[in-house]
């Protein structure tokens, strides 16, 4: 809320006074370059602590507002979006990651929809209440405050063991290779709506003998 919800409103508007209304389409236009090169870079790095290094480089996205609260010059501005933009990809990248592994598959779909409720009514209550709090304070000490918003969430994420210490889940393969008791058996429902194995086991038996193909981890 206090985030991303003042940044659309109140920078557009400081953008447009300073630089004309044609410069926000540029610098919309760099945050979205620097959030592709921001997401290529998360699909080539695989750190061993993903959430840790995804808060570490959260703080990179500071630059964002601060450009704009501090009256930077248009280079300097479009070079903190299109920093601000990698950022905030790579971070998406390593907590989508971190909460698609780390989560049971029985719970995963409410964590995802609690997440998104979340993040998408903060992001408009911020931006609702970003004109009424002009009344209270000029705009730049409002992406003042948006900047350390940044900056105080990075520091305790960091500051968590649980955050700063999580690492990768362990790989497992897909497709062809299948483990010592081959892949799951189908599951048929009950007269009560429950799933059970088709056959006897739960699991179908292996092709050839039990064995993997070559180069496949058990």
């Amino acid at each position: 809320m206090l985030l991303f919800g003042p940044l659309v409103p109140l920078g557009s508007a400081l953008i447009g006074a300073r630089f004309g209304p044609d410069t926000y389409g540029l610098a919309v236009s760099c945050l979205g370059a620097g959030t592709v090169l921001g997401g290529l870079l998360a699909l080539r790095l695989r750190p061993s602590r993903p959430l840790a290094a995804g808060a570490g480089a959260m703080v990179l996205f500071t630059a964002l507002p601060l450009c704009v609260a501090l009256d930077a010059g248009l280079p300097t501005l479009l070079a903190g979006r299109v920093l601000g933009g990698g950022a905030l990809a790579f971070w998406s990248v390593m907590w989508a990651t971190g909460v698609q592994t780390r989560s049971p598959l029985a719970v995963l779909n409410r964590v995802t929809a609690y997440e998104m409720a979340g993040s998408v009514s903060g992001i408009a209550l911020g931006q609702i209440l970003a004109g009424p709090a002009l009344a209270l304070a000029a705009p730049e000490r409002l992406l003042l405050v948006s900047a350390g918003t940044c900056l105080a969430g990075c520091v305790a994420l960091l500051v968590i063991p649980a955050i700063r210490t999580l690492h990768h889940a362990a790989s497992t393969d897909s497709g062809s290779c299948q483990g010592p008791d081959g892949p799951p058996a189908p599951h048929v429902p009950t007269s009560g709506g429950a799933l059970r194995p088709a056959g006897p086991g739960s699991r179908r038996p292996p092709a050839g003998g039990g064995r993997t193909r070559p180069g496949c981890r058990t």
